[in-house]
C-alpha cells in the first residue's frame, strides 16, 4: 500500500488552487492535502468549499483516493501547532512574499519539509536565515520556479550543456511585462516593496534562475538600477491623469488599467466579499500614491566563469 505524503498549504490566495488541484487530483495517489492555512477566514471557507466540491466530482482514480474527512482550517500564525497536530510531512508556502521566512522556518522547526513558491523570500537577511535552519534542521525547502518547465527553457539548457555553441560569454535577457500583465503588480500587495521585494526580487527571480541553470554559473558582481517612471502618482499627473479613483471597484467609467473586482467571479469571491477581514484590496488603482516598487529595472551581471549579462526588466509594455 502506497503511503501518502500529508501536505499543508499555507496562503490561499490566487496561486493556491493549483496545488490544491494537483494534491486532489493528478497525485492524489501520492499526496493527501490535510490542512489549509490562512490569515482570512472567508478565503478559508472559500477554498473549503472548493476543496469539497472538487473531492465529490473527482474522476473515479482521483475520488478511490480522498481522505475520509475534509482538511482542516487553521490560522497563519498556528503553522508549528498544524504541523504537530495534523502530522503533515511537506507544508507548500503560497502566501504573501514577506511572509515566507517566517512560516518556511517555523515549519522546518516544527518537522516538516517545505515546498515555497518564488521567491524564497525577499531579502538576504532573511534567506541566511531560511538557509541556516535547513542545516540545524535536516529538512528540506524546495523553492518552485515553473519557468525551468517550459520545453523551450529545458531545451536551451540541453542545447549550452551540450557544448553545440561553445562556451557562453555574454547573455542578453529582456522582459517585457505588458500592461494587462505588468499592470496587476501594481494594484495588489506587491505594489509596497515591503511586501515583495520589488520586480527584481519576485518576478526576476524567474529570469536570473533560468540563466544561472542554463549557463550552470553564478553571479558574483551585480550593478542594478530603476524607478518608477510609468506607475505611480507622480508619473500620472505628469500626463495629465488626475482625479483618479482610489480602486477600480468603485469606478464609473471605463479604464483599461483599472480592474473591477465584481466582473470576475473568482477574484470577487476571494478578495471583494472577503475585505472585512484583512482591508486588502486587490483593485487598487495604479497610479494612486503608495507605490515604492520600480516598473523599469536594468542590470550587468559579472559570472564566476568570466561571462557578463544585461538584463533589462519593463512592467509597461503595449
Amino acid at each position: 500500500m502506497t503511503v501518502r505524503i500529508r501536505y499543508a498549504i499555507v496562503g490561499t490566495g490566487s496561486r493556491a488552487e493549483m496545488y490544491v488541484r494537483a494534491i486532489l487530483l493528478d497525485h492524489a495517489d501520492v499526496a493527501e492535502l490535510v490542512a489549509i492555512a490562512d490569515v482570512n477566514p472567508g478565503r478559508l471557507d472559500y477554498y473549503a468549499d472548493l476543496i469539497a466540491s472538487l473531492q465529490a466530482h473527482a474522476p473515479t482514480p482521483a475520488r478511490a483516493h480522498a481522505p475520509a474527512k475534509a482538511p482542516t482550517l487553521w490560522r497563519a500564525d498556528q503553522v508549528a501547532e498544524l504541523v504537530a497536530s495534523e502530522r503533515i510531512d511537506r507544508v507548500i508556502v503560497t502566501s504573501p512574499d514577506y511572509t515566507h521566512a517566517g512560516v518556511v522556518v517555523t515549519a522546518l522547526r516544527a518537522g516538516a519539509d517545505v515546498i515555497v513558491e518564488k521567491p524564497l523570500t525577499i531579502d538576504a537577511e532573511s534567506a541566511a536565515e531560511i538557509a541556516r535552519t535547513v542545516r540545524e534542521t535536516g529538512r528540506s525547502v524546495v523553492a518552485t520556479f515553473n519557468y525551468r518547465y517550459s520545453p523551450r527553457n529545458t531545451e536551451l539548457r540541453r542545447l549550452i550543456a551540450s557544448g553545440a555553441i561553445g562556451t557562453p560569454t555574454s547573455v542578453h535577457f529582456e522582459w517585457v511585462l505588458d500592461t494587462a500583465h505588468g499592470a496587476d503588480y501594481f494594484r495588489r500587495w506587491h505594489r509596497d516593496k515591503a511586501n515583495s521585494g520589488g520586480l527584481l526580487v519576485h518576478k526576476a527571480s524567474h529570469h536570473f534562475d533560468l540563466v544561472n541553470w542554463w549557463i550552470d554559473d553564478v553571479p558574483v558582481r551585480v550593478f542594478a538600477s530603476g524607478g518608477l517612471r510609468f506607475y505611480g502618482d507622480e508619473n500620472a499627473a505628469k500626463r495629465g491623469l488626475t482625479n483618479r479613483p482610489e480602486r477600480g471597484t468603485d469606478a464609473r467609467e471605463s479604464d483599461p488599467f483599472l480592474l473591477d473586482l465584481r466582473e470576475d467571479e473568482k477574484l470577487r469571491q476571494l478578495y471583494l466579499d472577503n475585505e472585512q477581514h484583512d482591508a486588502y484590496r486587490r483593485d487598487q488603482d495604479v497610479f494612486s500614491p503608495g507605490i515604492s516598487i520600480e516598473d523599469n529595472l536594468s542590470l550587468v551581471v559579472d559570472y564566476a566563469s568570466g561571462a557578463s549579462m544585461s538584463y533589462s526588466l519593463n512592467a509597461h509594455s503595449p
